[in-house]
């Protein structure tokens, strides 16, 4: 017990000295304002709240620490959400409030909806912000005020499925989504990956706010699918999916290529035991040292396990990298000197070590996350292990 309250302080020891320099003051003296933006509402709210859970994390680990280092003052940190309700018209006002509360640093949006208005204003309003959005173009050399904090296939697509492919012998794919951009773009994204790796697909697409998926359900059916790939599924839309494809009679794999976990179609099919076969994307490879540092400090520090939404991680690393560059760039109200000051060196994390900025190939910019990621599969009822998959920065 001796030896793990140690390797705690040490722990906290080396955090503070990250986020806080030599400084000594009081945290009451300032705060610092950290927005935090994406769906805490309706059938996306399970990735919304899951992301704001990050920053809280973060911000509380900072606070406990005496607070963030800003020029000669500690301050301490304080999140601002907003529920941008992943729509286009949410994130825009998203945009807008934290403009008008002088919050020039955000953790979202979420999704693409939402992203495509807030990245319009962020350079007018000098909001730098982290999103997760899996659109074409989240992020790009026209929006330099724009971050990615989770990849989108593109950058681990093709062993992900490779690696399904051959697990389960897939040769036919239907693709699901709503039908506006979050829906298309990764459903035909995910779409171009299995081609390429000589698979045909079919597209699907539904009117988002869909509750009766029977429809649809039977019509996969008439395809005969090996998989149905459900990447771009919110988890409220998921869950009822998968449940009525279930009682279609469907025994095929899922597929995941995107998303945020396992968890909403677990739910829809009654349990793990009832899956015959599934693998998806993990934004964290969650069985290294890491990852489960991470859970045992949140469940320390917040008093509860820590989301089993994979947004909760990548949204904290967001967060971290954010808090840092405030710390460098000695202001927490001008985004252009903390997007400057995160593009000056790789991202570091004290959870996950250093990782690297890419982009470039895909966006035009270096400024999405590159860190490892995982696999996550279900054979015949049994979760198996986490496998580490790694992306190259660019």
């Amino acid at each position: 017990m001796k030896m793990i309250k140690n390797r705690r302080s040490l722990y906290l020891a080396l955090l503070a000295a990250a986020f806080m320099g030599s400084g000594v003051a009081s945290a009451q003296e300032c705060t610092v304002k950290l927005g935090s933006a994406g769906p805490m509402t309706g059938g996306a709210s399970a990735w919304g709240l899951a992301h704001k859970a990050g920053p809280e994390f973060m911000a509380a680990l900072t606070n406990e620490a005496g607070g963030l280092q800003v020029g000669e003052r500690k301050c301490k940190v304080s999140i601002v959400p907003f529920d941008s309700q992943y729509t286009a018209a949410g994130g825009a006002a998203a945009a807008n409030y934290f403009a008008s509360e002088g919050v020039h640093a955000v953790i979202g949006p979420v999704g693409s909806p939402e992203n495509t208005a807030f990245k319009n204003l962020s350079k007018r309003l000098n909001i730098v912000n982290f999103t997760s959005a899996f659109a074409n173009d989240a992020l790009g050399p026209n929006f330099p005020l724009v971050f990615h904090e989770s990849q989108n296939a593109f950058a681990w697509g093709e062993p992900l499925a490779r690696a399904g492919i051959e697990r389960f012998k897939i040769k036919k794919v239907v693709s699901i989504g709503p039908n506006d951009q979050a829906g298309t773009d990764m459903a035909k994204s995910s779409s171009a990956i299995y081609q390429k790796l000589g698979v045909s697909t079919t597209d699907e697409f539904y009117q988002r706010g869909t509750t009766n998926f029977a429809p649809m359900a039977q019509r996969i059916m008439m395809f005969a699918p090996d998989a149905v790939e459900i990447a771009s599924m919110p988890a409220g839309d998921l869950t009822a999916f998968t449940r009525q494809l279930l009682e279609a009679g469907f025994k095929g794999a899922f597929a995941s290529l995107g998303g945020a976990g396992p968890a909403a179609l677990i739910q829809g099919a009654g349990g793990e035991s009832n899956i015959r076969a599934f693998f998806w994307i993990e934004f964290t490879p969650f069985d290294d040292p890491g990852p489960a540092r991470m859970r045992a400090e949140h469940l320390r520090l917040m008093k509860t396990p820590a989301p089993e939404n994979a947004l909760f991680y990548t949204s904290a690393l967001a967060a971290e990298q954010v808090l840092l560059a405030i710390t460098a760039a000695g202001t927490d109200q001008d985004g252009e000197k903390i997007a400057a000051e995160m593009r000056k060196q790789p991202p570091t994390s004290a959870f996950l070590g250093k990782g690297g900025w890419r982009g470039k190939t895909q966006f035009g910019i270096n400024q999405e996350f590159a860190f490892p990621v995982g696999m996550g599969m279900i054979v015949d009822g049994k979760r198996l292990p986490v496998q580490r998959i790694e992306l190259p920065a660019e």
